[in-house]
């Protein structure tokens, strides 16, 4: 009888062993293009967390700098999946290549979660937004950040024209700061904080710019898959979206945990601050309504920010 229960066990752990095997193999390859920067940290937790791994796929990172070239090289053809991406960047690249894309999950930004900022030199004699006029202010190299831009400074009584625009990359921001090649810098993080943390830089203002001027909590960004992509994979795209959900889930009970993770992502120079980091605010698939999504296409439009209507009445994917 003992022989018996051997090999009955062996074979149950053979069988268990080869079942791995299988699953293992079943893993479905996927090129995730993404950015260091924090708001692409689902893409980050659910790299670092297994969470890919969990759910059958075998994900491989492209790292792009910032959002712009991201969304580029999906509307391109040369990337399948991307995010995350702030919606004036999706819009306006979806209008030049009339590409068709899905939207799922949703970074949001309100003064708890504050994504824009501006800084000024520590010793800046700007002290308010009108300040800025006649200054040569440093930008995020993307369309979203020159949209907001010229949106504050008309709300606040200054021309575009009135000022002069520097495209400013995220590692070149406290050099650009101190050099005094610009006297402050509308962008995000990890360029924000570095410059803080450093000395060299302060808030010129302390909480959420942009939905003061649009609405709060203001949706900012989301994750993309082609339509191409999702009508070949269906079940490939929805273990994507199961992921990002787990990770955004654990994002949300587990922020100073999430930007641990996040840091490992970044640039080496930029680690060291990644704790200062205000807080996250994403939202799951599920919670991502279609109104909210038309909303948003429908607000950069009025704005003259998109000049032909995106129809997305069947681009949320659940």
């Amino acid at each position: 009888m003992d022989k018996v229960l051997c090999i009955f066990w062996l074979l149950v752990i053979l069988g268990l062993l080869g079942q791995g095997d299988v699953q293992a193999a079943e893993a479905v390859k996927v090129k995730i293009g993404s950015n260091q920067l924090r708001i692409s940290l689902p893409v980050f937790v659910a790299q670092e967390k297994g969470l890919f791994k969990q759910n059958g796929l075998d994900v491989e990172l492209e790292m792009f700098e910032t959002a712009q070239p991201l969304m580029d090289a999906l509307c391109g053809g040369k990337l399948d999946v991307a995010g995350y991406t702030a919606f004036p960047i999706i819009f306006s690249a979806q209008l030049r290549s009339q590409k068709e894309l899905y939207y799922t999950t949703l970074l949001m930004e309100d003064d708890a979660h504050p994504l824009s900022r501006f800084v000024v030199r520590k010793d800046s004699p700007i002290q308010t937004l009108s300040d800025l006029k006649g200054k040569n202010i440093g930008i995020l190299p993307t369309f979203a950040y020159k949209v907001w831009f010229e949106l504050i400074l008309k709300k606040n009584g200054i021309q575009p024209d009135e000022v002069t625009i520097q495209q400013v990359a995220p590692a070149m921001t406290p050099v650009a700061l101190e050099s005094k090649t610009v006297e402050a810098v509308f962008t995000i993080d990890p360029a924000v904080t570095t410059c803080i943390q450093k000395g060299i830089g302060r808030l010129l203002f302390p909480g959420a710019l942009v939905p003061q001027y649009m609405w709060s909590p203001f949706p900012f960004a989301t994750f993309n898959m082609t339509r191409e992509f999702v009508d070949k994979n269906p079940e490939t795209a929805r273990k994507l979206v199961k992921s990002l959900d787990e990770a955004i889930d654990f994002i949300n009970a587990n922020q100073p945990e999430a930007k641990r993770i996040m840091a490992k992502f970044l640039p080496e120079v930029q680690r060291p601050f990644v704790e200062h980091y205000p807080d996250a605010a994403f939202l799951t698939s599920a919670r991502f309504s279609l109104p909210e999504l038309l909303k948003i296409e429908e607000s950069y439009r009025n704005l003259g920010i998109t000049r032909e209507k995106l129809d997305l009445s069947k681009s949320l994917y659940k």
